[in-house]
């Protein structure tokens, strides 16, 4: 039995991923997952909630636009954002356009509002389940892509906002956080402009200095000099105060990218993703994912020994994929031989005996004429029949109720 687990995708792309892995879980594994995603673009929230009733979703864009938010968020207007006219005009519902800090902006505005609720009931629905599910730690999935402005905005605050809430809400510190991240290479088969792939790479560089930074504060390894700068103050729902969560964002982070270990890339950006999906299947959710949590579990004891500074990994995973349609075959006709027992192959046998001493016949020089199957068969089964042999009664009895139209 899995253990409760949250799979939470961020922006487009890690909502895409969310959406596969969903549609991969049993119904019995549906109820020990729950799935929630975040994005600005209201486009895509519609369609994952036609598609995916269960899933969560969090919009964190209103129709305002980020001159207006800025107007109404003085913190961030003041203390962190980026004021830019140029982004002043821009409306947060259509997506963040690679910009990091309009997606924060935005996340903020929401949480201010009370808008998680959606996630916060994801949670409440997994701490629900009977049984032995309290004494398993809650595992919890982050996937986004480390390239895009939605995405990558969030991989931060979410992830802190939801362990702060687990450890004040259910006093749950022993939950597992993990990090399933996207990196820019992946994006190269449907963004061609240099450009393009320039900003792709500085959003991920970003991130990761962020992500980084506070993973070392949350293992109380970052140098003195920056304990004071490395913070993230949250808005308080219904307030204009702020406060701050000091808690470790992710316990482990696996970096995904579009080579493998021996240089060798897949054909499309889609396979990228179902290949994504796969590994978060297999990792937290399929038959394998026993092995994973105590390879995690083992790892602890090394974390301690370096600091804390070998929580990244890489991820993929590898199929066998089965020649179905053969083998359905293969295994029917298997299953029907079985079936069939040496008595009803009864009167076969006896045909087959007879062709063959008619060809023995002739082989000696004797005139014999062809054996008529279907009249033989009938000549048999009254033969038997009338020694009372119980098949080729039931035989006869089926034909005569066949005749009288009882069948």
């Amino acid at each position: 039995m899995i253990a409760p687990t949250l799979l939470v995708g961020l922006g487009g792309t890690g909502s895409k991923i969310v959406c596969r892995v969903s549609q991969m879980v049993t119904e019995e594994q549906r109820k020990r997952i729950g799935f929630a995603v975040f994005d600005t673009d209201i486009n895509e929230l519609r369609e994952i909630r036609e598609a995916n009733p269960f899933i969560k979703t969090i919009q964190t864009s209103t129709k305002l636009t980020v001159g207006e938010y800025l107007n109404i968020d003085t913190h961030a207007r003041d203390e962190w954002f980026p004021v830019n006219g140029i982004l002043n005009s821009k409306s947060l519902t259509e997506g963040a356009g690679q910009v990091r800090a309009i997606s924060r902006l935005a996340l903020d505005t929401a949480i201010r509002a009370g808008n998680m609720e959606p996630l916060h009931n994801a949670i409440e629905e997994l701490y629900k389940l009977e049984g032995d599910s309290s004494e398993q730690a809650l595992r919890v999935v982050i996937v986004s892509s480390l390239a895009g402005g939605t995405g990558s905005g969030l991989i931060l605050p979410v992830a802190l906002y939801l362990k702060n809430y687990l450890a004040t809400k259910f006093q749950a510190s022993a939950n597992i956080t993990r990090g399933f991240f996207i990196l820019p290479e992946v994006f190269y088969e449907v963004i061609r402009g240099q450009s393009e792939r320039n900003n792709l790479k500085c959003n991920a560089y970003a991130t990761l200095r962020e992500l980084d930074a506070f993973l070392m504060k949350g293992d109380e390894t970052l140098p003195e000099k920056y304990e004071k700068t490395v913070k993230l103050e949250f808005p308080r729902v219904g307030s204009n105060d702020v406060e701050e969560y000091n808690v470790r964002p992710y316990d482990f982070c696996f970096l995904f990218d579009a080579q493998n270990t021996e240089g060798k890339k897949l054909n499309s950006f889609n396979q990228y993703l179902d290949h994504a999906a796969n590994c978060i299947y297999s990792q937290s959710i399929g038959p394998m994912n026993k092995r994973s949590n105590s390879s995690e579990d083992n790892t602890i004891r090394e974390l301690c020994a370096e600091r804390g500074r070998n929580r990244y990994a890489g991820a993929g995973s590898a199929m066998l994929i089965y020649p179905y349609e053969d083998v359905r075959e293969y295994i029917a006709l298997n299953w029907t031989k079985e079936c069939v027992s040496s008595q009803w192959l009864v009167f076969d046998r006896m045909y087959k005996e007879k062709c063959l001493a008619n060809a023995e016949m002739r082989a000696q020089g004797l005139n014999r004429r062809d054996i008529n199957a279907s009249v033989d068969y009938i000549e048999s089964i009254n033969q038997m029949a009338k020694q009372k042999d119980p098949f080729a009664l039931s035989i006869e009895k089926s034909l005569h109720d066949l005749r009288r139209g009882w069948l």
